[in-house]
């Protein structure tokens, strides 16, 4: 066996744990056999902050998921809802989010939960990426496993705002989520970009190097496919850069 992250294999590293590509507290049922114990327990761990890449990952989509189960009328039964930012209330059909005094404002703890949420979904593609595939172990991906495991480099990532609040999911989809990469004919990937859409939510990033030319090109191509279903784009730096409530449903 081979880590799909730090690319050692057998009797190097070991792979006796399970790690799952989407959280487990978010529902994620599917977990990937090519990730090394010490890299699975990295992305767990706090590290330097007082939350791990992985928490910040299901911190963001949790409100997501919470409201779309509220939604559907599912009962949760996978994925306990706790989270140290927020907290859901409920009364007679209706939801309420509280923000919690954790969760600030300020620019410095936005763009480092930003940053670390944007190392979560680099993950959480790759590992589902590779588990639907067997892709990933490319030299081409690098992009992807220096930003997402070792925190080199920017990591570019595009969220794209709707324009129109109905949203197409599978029935089980809010219970237990699933990343695609071609469900609808809005997604466009080429041999440099990827597009994901998890639980409502449409993003673009890098998965090769690219130039301003490269960039460019793709982001034309990716609006004019969209120009029906979305009203806008935006490179996040601020974890507030995301409509994580899905706030379109309101309109």
């Amino acid at each position: 066996m081979k880590c799909i992250w730090c690319l050692k294999s057998e009797p190097t590293v070991a792979f006796s744990k399970k790690a799952h590509t989407i959280p487990k507290s978010l529902g994620g049922q599917n977990y990937n056999r090519n990730v090394c114990d010490h890299c699975n327990e990295y992305f767990g761990n706090k590290q330097e902050l007082n939350y791990s890449i992985e928490e910040a990952l299901k911190e963001t989509f949790n409100i997501t998921r919470q409201r779309l189960l509220i939604r559907s009328k599912t009962k949760r039964k996978v994925g306990r809802f706790k989270s140290r930012f927020f907290e859901i209330k409920e009364r007679k059909g209706h939801s309420r989010l509280v923000i919690k005094t954790s969760f600030r404002f300020d620019s410095k703890f936005q763009r480092e939960l930003c940053q670390q949420f944007k190392r979560g979904l680099y993950k959480m593609f790759l590992e589902e990426f590779n588990r639907q595939t067997e892709k990933g172990f490319e030299p081409k991906y690098d992009v992807i496993r220096n930003f997402a495991r070792y925190g080199l480099g920017k990591g570019t990532v595009i969220y794209f705002y709707r324009a129109v609040g109905i949203l197409i999911t599978m029935k089980n989809e809010p219970e237990t989520p699933v990343l695609f990469f071609d469900r609808m004919n809005y997604l466009y990937s080429n041999d440099k970009f990827i597009e994901i859409e998890f639980l409502g939510h449409v993003f673009g990033f890098p998965i090769a190097i690219f130039n301003e030319s490269d960039f460019k090109s793709y982001l034309k191509r990716s609006i004019e496919l969209k120009k029906d279903h979305f009203k806008s784009a935006k490179i996040i730096d601020r974890l507030l850069d995301i409509d994580f409530t899905l706030s379109i449903m309101d309109k």
